[in-house]
């Protein structure tokens, strides 16, 4: 059986894959993409292609549906781990391509139990998360001094539910805030932080879009890659 590499490629800009991730994706001779469904294409794959002009890899797809049905989510992260066996067979190397870092809500953290369970090899390497791309960006501090810092992830919450943890700490990173804008606007207004937030859409890439007006957050349409900073102390 051959080794799998899990491989964060960052948040968007394609200079910010590591040397490492670079090194692994020009060896391998398999590179999994995940995409969330049959055709759909994988923004990972954007983010790294311009690197791969000279691969001989084999790309191959993998769909991992974007819902919470657990059992069914199950079933195909453990049919893509046999895939993903199946093609590392004879000591063949893989990559597996992820946003971020692996490590943070990635797609390949829910595959690799089963991959590992499927007697497959496998190393982890790490990627720029998206909310240390926005902070840099905004040349803000995610903590400082003993500040504490939470990550949470915006998805049935209620207004309610997002405030107490904007009350309780310093900084809040929420992941997926398109998952429920409504909810998320609400715990902003009620805990009156609409002049210390910041959202920043499809980071590092071309489409880049930076929102720190209120007003215009209850207008904007979040895309799913989005990140948001909340700083209690202010931006």
């Amino acid at each position: 059986m051959g080794k799998l590499y899990g491989i964060g490629v960052g948040p968007g800009d394609p200079e910010l894959l590591t040397l490492k991730a670079h090194r692994i994706l020009g060896e391998a001779d398999v590179i999994f993409c995940p995409e969330k469904e049959t055709g759909a294409g994988s923004f990972a794959f954007d983010i790294i292609k311009g690197h791969l002009a000279d691969t001989k890899a084999e790309i191959v797809n993998l769909v991992y549906p974007m819902h919470y049905h657990g059992e069914k989510l199950r079933e195909i992260w453990k049919r893509n781990a046999g895939c993903i066996a199946d093609y590392l067979k004879d000591g063949r190397t893989g990559a597996f391509i992820t946003l971020g870092d692996p490590a943070v809500y990635s797609t390949f953290m829910y595959t690799l139990p089963y991959i590992e369970e499927a007697g497959v090899d496998v190393e982890v390497v790490p990627g720029i998360p998206s909310f240390c791309a926005v902070a840099d960006t905004m040349k803000i501090p995610l903590v400082a001094w003993d500040e504490d810092l939470v990550v949470a992830p915006v998805r049935k919450n209620s207004s309610e539910d997002l405030g107490k943890i904007l009350q309780e700490h310093d900084n809040v990173v929420l992941m997926k805030p398109s998952a429920n804008q409504k909810a998320l606007i609400e715990a902003i207004r009620e805990n009156h932080m609409e002049n210390k937030f910041v959202l920043v859409t499809k980071s590092g890439t071309g489409e880049e879009r930076l929102v720190t007006d209120f007003e215009e957050l209850k207008q904007y349409d979040i895309p799913y890659l989005s990140t948001v900073i909340i700083k209690k102390r202010g931006r």
